[in-house]
C-alpha cells in the first residue's frame, strides 16, 4: 500500500482498546479479576499512562484513549475510572474490525483525519509494555509513509518455538516483516541432520533452545491504512490458512514495520494465564 504524505508535521494519535465480552475458554474475561481490578481495568489504567506520554511529544497536537466494547458492563467499568468508551457490535470477528468499527464512528466528533495514528492495543494484555509501545508510536510518528508497525519481542525457548499459539514473525534487515506464522520460522536446517524429513521424531529430540521473534499483538495504523485494511482489502488465502490477519496486508504487498519489544507478551487466554497474572501482580507490588 501507498500511503499520501502528510500534508501537516503535527498529528493526532487515538489509542482505541478492543475488549470483547465473550471467550471460549474465558466468559466474560475483560471484567474478570486480577488482584482488586478487572483485566479491562489493568490495560485502560496503563494506557492512560502512556496516553500522557505520548501527548507530551513535539509532533503531536492530541491524544484520544477509548475502549471499544460490546457490552455494557465494560462500558460503565472502564468510564468509572475515567476512561472514554463506545459502545461495537457483537458480531465484529476479530479487535482490528472492532477498533475501526470505533475509529468511524468517532471520525467527526474527535476530527480524525488520514495521516493520526490510530493505536490497537489488546484488551486482554494487562502488563504490556508503556515503553515499547511508546517507542513504535515514535517510529510511526518519524515513518509517515509506513501505513501499519507492530512489535515482536526476541525469545530463545525450544517449546514457545514450536507452539503454535505463538505466532513468530521473520523480518528484513530494515525492520520491515518479510513473513509471520504459527509455524517454527525460521528453522535452523542443521538441527534436522541428515535424517531432516523425519520432522515428528526428529523434533522431539531437539533439546536447546532456539532464538525466534514473538510477535506481540500491538498495532500502530495510519488512519488512511486502517480504513484500507479493514473496510477494503479482501481476505488472503495466507491470512485463512494461518489465520493471521496481518498477513491480508504482506500478501497485499504491505509494509510492515517490526520494533524490538523490550518486555514479553503477557496475554490472558486461559484459566492458567489468569491465574499466572495474579501471581505476578502480587509479586511484583
Amino acid at each position: 500500500m501507498n500511503v499520501t504524505a502528510p500534508q501537516q508535521n503535527n498529528k493526532s494519535i487515538i489509542i482505541i482498546i478492543p475488549a470483547r465480552f465473550a471467550s471460549t475458554r474465558l466468559p466474560g474475561k475483560p471484567l474478570l479479576k486480577i488482584g482488586s481490578k478487572s483485566i479491562i481495568s489493568h490495560v485502560a489504567t496503563r494506557a492512560k499512562t502512556l496516553a500522557e506520554r505520548l501527548s507530551t511529544l513535539n509532533n503531536v497536537n492530541s491524544v484520544n484513549l477509548i475502549v471499544a466494547t460490546d457490552h455494557q458492563d465494560i462500558f460503565q467499568e472502564v468510564t468509572n475510572i475515567g476512561v472514554n468508551a463506545t459502545m461495537t457490535s457483537s458480531h465484529l470477528i476479530n479487535g482490528t474490525e472492532r477498533v475501526y468499527a470505533a475509529a468511524i464512528s468517532l471520525k467527526e466528533k474527535i476530527q480524525i483525519s488520514d495521516h493520526d495514528l490510530v493505536i490497537n492495543i489488546q484488551g486482554d494484555e494487562p502488563f504490556f509494555s508503556i515503553d515499547d509501545v511508546e517507542n513504535l508510536a515514535k517510529k510511526m510518528l518519524e515513518n509517515t509513509l509506513v501505513p501499519l508497525g507492530t512489535l515482536a519481542y526476541k525469545r530463545n525457548d525450544v517449546d514457545l518455538f514450536f507452539s503454535s499459539s505463538v505466532v513468530k514473525v521473520v523480518r528484513d534487515n530494515s525492520l520491515f516483516a518479510l513473513y509471520f506464522s504459527r509455524a517454527p520460522i525460521p528453522f535452523p536446517k542443521e538441527l534436522l541432520g541428515a535424517t531432516g524429513h523425519d520432522w515428528v521424531q526428529k523434533i522431539s529430540l531437539i533439546k536447546e533452545n532456539i532464538s525466534f521473534l514473538h510477535h506481540v499483538g500491538v498495532y500502530a495504523f495510519q488512519f488512511e491504512a486502517l480504513c484500507q485494511f479493514a473496510g477494503h482489502l479482501k481476505h488472503s488465502r495466507l491470512e485463512e490458512l494461518e489465520s493471521l490477519e496481518q498477513l491480508r496486508a504482506l500478501q497485499s504487498g504491505w509494509k510492515i514495520l517490526v520494533n524490538d519489544a523490550t518486555s514479553e507478551p503477557f496475554g490472558i487466554d486461559t484459566p492458567e494465564d489468569l491465574e499466572k497474572a495474579n501471581v505476578y501482580l502480587k509479586n511484583n507490588l
